[in-house]
């Protein structure tokens, strides 16, 4: 087990000296005031097996994160969460950071050698920058999910009925059978993409597609048809899915 700690530990410190190179460097006020935080703690980047097997070790196929790269964030937070005495921090803007769905940890990128993070829990929202856009990323209690729910939901779109989507990890567990020395020692860890639409105060399941749209829109179903109809737009595109969106949300 720590052989495989340290496999990924060493995969782990190519990945964080591979983004500095690119410049993606903690400005020194921001390191400051990541500094004076009294939750932050040293990212714990557990790549244990979910179980162990006889024989040789198995693998973690896949990661934990959102994207294994860091980027340039902005991170607001529910209430301040600097050290007694401090500054107050309500919010860390434009800093490197990448998104653990699995801990539900935000990991801050403090220099080439040091990631600390801080619970999810904690965060009201953070904004994204990758490939030259912004995404946004929503605590779940902002969106109406059940109690149970943590994490964050990506908001694609503004108004009263918004496009989300709730990133997660399966764990594909090893099927390996030590009796008949069949099946995998590998842990596969899968990234799925759930899509949803939320009023803030209720939240559903949404399948992209005309039905799913007319359904979720039924209070304007005879415009929604009209706009469908006279666009024609390619509904697996996730812009031509924020464009009906948006249009509803106009009505």
């Amino acid at each position: 087990m720590n052989k495989l700690a340290a496999r990924y530990g060493f995969l782990l410190s190519l990945l964080v000296s591979g983004l500095t190179a690119k410049g993606q460097t903690i400005p020194n006020v921001t390191r400051d005031l990541l500094n004076q935080g009294a939750y932050l703690k040293m990212s714990n980047y557990d790549v244990t097996p979910i179980y162990t097997m006889a024989g040789p070790e198995g693998k973690i196929l896949g990661y934990p994160y959102l994207d294994t790269t860091f980027a340039k964030t902005t991170v607001v937070f529910y209430q301040n969460i600097a050290k007694p005495g401090s500054k107050p921090i309500l919010e860390i803007p434009d800093t490197p950071v990448r998104y653990n769905i699995t801990a539900n940890d935000l990991e801050f990128l403090m220099d080439t050698k040091t990631v600390k993070a801080i619970s999810g829990e904690r965060a009201k929202l953070f904004k994204m920058e990758r490939n030259g856009e912004t995404m946004t990323f929503i605590n779940a209690t902002e969106v109406g999910a059940p109690v149970d729910v943590r994490g964050f939901f990506e908001q694609l779109n503004d108004g009263k009925l918004k496009l989300l989507i709730r990133h997660q990890i399966y764990v594909k567990k090893p099927t390996y059978n030590p009796a008949l020395s069949v099946g995998t020692k590998d842990t596969e860890l899968i990234k799925e993409a759930i899509w949803y639409t939320g009023d803030g105060k209720k939240l559903a399941k949404f399948s992209p597609g005309r039905k799913g749209l007319l359904s979720a829109m039924q209070d304007k179903e005879d415009q929604i048809s009209a706009y469908l109809k006279e666009k024609k737009p390619d509904l697996k595109n996730r812009q031509a899915l924020i464009d009906v969106f948006t249009y509803y949300n106009t009505l």
